[in-house]
């Protein structure tokens, strides 16, 4: 028999075997237990939550044959056929590959169908906010009016894509992410039934880097395992997952503390070049801030999320030394830092210019004496010098977008690359992409407004950030600044910027 992954594996069989959402199968167990099931649910959170496994384990109790306080028992043929994949009457749609208003027209013919082997017919659909508009409206004629033997089970991470009509028909349950303790404690079952070596530290780390999912978490100790031949320690995990401990982060913010640049960089240098992310520091970092924070605020009776006992004394040295305010503003930058680098290529000149920022956030209010004694022409220079990198940063994050950005369009249709080569990405705000055409280029930017043009490069923009974004093209000639469109880009992004010159 093949290898099934861990998460598969693990997946629970039973309400009462799922982790961390008492409310949600409490209520469901309750329903089927008392024959009150609604027409149409929503479940909607994280990924990793259970919201997929919850909706199969549904399915099977209410068409279970000898189904008991609300459980499927699991052993009866429909239960194992739903288990098999090989219920007729259980179906599982992905809506990220089936989004468009056809295939819900055939859903709702076929939903009239009665149910060919069980009770009642099923109908889960995985990321249900990637539907179209038009099939959200086809799909809201079948929920006003939906047949007696049959329920739907819609599961979203983005709930609020979801229109006002659909949430209103349908009985909503929140999924929340697990705890740490609630991971840690599932995986220590997960190793000692498969003679996984692994101490609780390594556990720890693992259920902090899941976020709180549970499927992550399982993946990773599966990774794990394929990676070490013996026992799973704190190192075997920061090697693998790329994580950076609580000693390297406490190690930064006293070079950030102590205004040393040099060594602040060379550690992050160092860092990069054993293959860690810059996002992921980041995000240790905000994690240590936190630590640092709640230490400050409460002192011992802090429950600390990340650092240890080994690291304990150089927060309490750095809480010495901070204020609530500074780190609150630093916690801010840091969180800043983390949402650029999801969008940008430029993620170590993000990465260096966060910490620059918090030093100098540090330095401001922390220590006059040593300002006044550095001299004007000098700090000058230093504000030129972080002002011009953050610059190169943003230039050089943009134009790697931009390659991006053509390249992809390149591989769908040459003429509409050839369309848009000439333009340039002045760059993102929100949920709206800022392209601009200089003056002569008119019949390329009239082109590319085309409907069949702009849905090629929109399909583009989804694949590279996933997500759906506006376009915005503009066309700078002399009577550029009379423009609503262009005004909003100047704001946005800066006169030399917009002003694209011939």
């Amino acid at each position: 028999m093949s290898y099934m992954a861990l998460y598969r594996t693990w997946r629970p069989q039973t309400f009462s075997e799922v982790v961390g959402q008492e409310q949600t199968v409490t209520a469901l167990r309750n329903a089927v237990r008392e024959k009150r099931l609604s027409h149409a649910y929503l479940f909607s959170g994280p990924r990793g939550t259970g919201k997929t496994s919850i909706a199969k384990i549904l399915a099977r109790a209410v068409n279970c044959e000898q189904e008991q306080g609300g459980e499927p028992c699991n052993q009866c043929s429909s239960c194992q056929d739903i288990l098999n994949d090989s219920f007729m009457d259980v179906i599982e749609i992905d809506a990220a590959s089936n989004r468009g208003i056809d295939e819900i027209r055939d859903l709702r013919e076929k939903v009239r169908v009665l149910p060919a082997q069980g009770k009642k017919k099923v109908y889960i659909i995985d990321e249900v906010h990637m539907l179209t508009s038009e099939a959200f409206n086809a799909l809201l004629k079948t929920l006003e009016e939906p047949p007696e033997a049959v329920i739907f089970i819609l599961a979203t991470t983005e709930a609020n894509k979801i229109p006002a009509t659909i949430l209103s028909r349908c009985q909503k349950y929140n999924f929340r992410r697990l705890t740490i303790k609630q991971i840690s404690s599932r995986l220590q079952e997960v190793a000692l039934q498969n003679k996984i070596e692994v101490d609780e530290e390594a556990l720890t780390l693992i259920a902090r880097r899941a976020n709180g999912g549970m499927r992550d978490a399982l993946g990773m100790l599966d990774q794990l395992t394929a990676y070490t031949d013996g026992k799973i320690g704190r190192q075997e995990v920061l090697n693998v997952l790329g994580l950076v401990d609580d000693l390297f982060i406490a190690a930064l913010i006293d070079n950030v503390l102590q205004d040393e640049i040099g060594s602040l960089i060379q550690m992050l240098d160092s860092a990069q070049q054993q293959g860690k992310a810059a996002d992921q520091i980041l995000r240790e970092t905000a994690l240590y801030l936190r630590d640092l924070l709640m230490y400050q605020a409460i002192g011992e009776q802090a429950q600390l999320l990340m650092v240890g006992p080994d690291c304990l004394p150089q927060l309490q040295r750095q809480a010495q030394k901070t204020n609530k305010q500074q780190i609150l503003n630093t916690l801010s930058l840091v969180m800043d830092g983390i949402e650029k680098t999801r969008f940008s290529e430029g993620q170590r000149f993000i990465l260096e210019m966060t910490f620059l920022q918090m030093a100098n956030l540090f330095a401001a209010p922390a220590s006059p004496v040593a300002r006044e004694s550095k001299s004007t022409a000098v700090k000058q220079d230093e504000q030129a010098t972080v002002s011009e990198q953050e610059k190169q940063a943003r230039n050089e994050a943009r134009e790697i977008l931009w390659n991006q950005i053509l390249a992809g369009v390149k591989e769908k249709k040459i003429p509409t690359h050839a369309l848009l080569a000439p333009a340039r990405l002045l760059g993102t705000r929100g949920d709206t992409l800022y392209i601009a055409y200089s003056k002569g280029y008119r019949f390329h930017k009239d082109r590319m407004e085309e409907q069949a043009n702009k849905e090629i490069l929109q399909s583009v923009i989804y694949e590279i950030f996933n997500r759906d974004m506006e376009i915005e093209i503009i066309f700078l000639d002399d009577n550029q600044y009379n423009d609503i469109v262009v005004k909003k880009a100047i704001e946005y992004f800066g006169e030399e910027i917009v002003n694209v010159k011939e």
